[in-house]
């Protein structure tokens, strides 16, 4: 998983308590169908918004678990907890996406969102999210295909350059079209996917989109792109406050499998 650090909290509470992203909370949610009692782990938990929602749908019996490789999303996470009166029920810990420090078979669910785009070693990943799954639990990805990704920009040549380098970070930037198969693989049969389109017709500081303007000059700068470049590219795609100046379109895809019993 990339590692995220405090300068990203207040970003990342912008961003997803936007309406898009609440959407996608309760559409991830739905798919899981959470019962009082369930025991969960949440793969990537950042600050802890989607932790403490299941939170409250499996009750005063029910326990989640919050991993993420950030100690300042983790705190974070924890705050929310607190906050929210639920740190009986959650328990957040720092950790590796691809070596879960769990006992196998101890939890009913795993959802990872927007995580395994970060692993490169993705096959692993998988395996130990199986492993630490009861038989008949469910696993539940949401995640991104970056082809998905349509953007207004002044310069298309500029934004392909970006793009591409902002690319370089993840390890998975098209994972979406393989999760069918590497479920079969790792033991999950694959129960339904869905599509969750977050466009956003206007500049808004709190939209993803937004996020991704505000994060991505300081990744793309690492893979060989000019800052005045990268600069560039952000200021002009947030000048574009005139009525049908703003377009942006991204699919996350939601995957629901469950443990083959054995």
């Amino acid at each position: 998983m990339s590692k995220f650090d405090a300068a990203n909290v207040d970003r990342m509470e912008r961003m997803y308590a936007s309406a898009p992203m609440a959407e996608q909370r309760a559409r991830t949610r739905a798919a899981l169908a959470l019962s009082p009692g369930d025991h969960g782990l949440e793969i990537g938990c950042g600050i802890g918004f989607l932790a403490c929602e299941m939170a409250r749908e499996v009750g005063a019996t029910g326990h989640i678990v919050g991993l993420d490789n950030s100690p300042d999303m983790i705190a974070a996470a924890q705050k929310r907890a607190e906050r929210e009166g639920l740190s009986d029920r959650l328990e957040f810990v720092v950790g590796d996406a691809k070596r879960l420090d769990f006992p196998s078979t101890v939890f009913d669910f795993v959802v990872a969102v927007q995580v395994y785009l970060y692993v490169a070693e993705i096959e692993l990943a998988l395996a130990d999210a199986v492993r630490v799954l009861k038989p008949g639990g469910s696993l539940t990805v949401v995640d991104t295909d970056w082809d998905s990704c349509v953007w207004l920009t002044g310069d298309r040549a500029r934004h392909r350059r970006v793009l591409d380098a902002r690319l370089r970070e993840l390890g998975q930037p098209h994972l979406a079209p393989e999760l069918p198969a590497l479920f079969r693989r790792a033991g999950i049969d694959l129960v339904s996917v869905e599509v969750h389109p977050i466009l956003n017709l206007k500049y808004e500081p709190e939209s993803l989109s937004a996020g991704l303007i505000e994060s991505t000059p300081g990744i793309v700068t690492k893979y060989g792109i000019d800052l005045a470049e990268a600069e560039a590219w952000a200021n002009d795609l947030r000048s574009r406050t005139s009525e049908g100046e703003y377009f942006f379109s991204f699919n996350r895809y939601l995957f629901f499998g469950r443990r083959t019993k054995s």
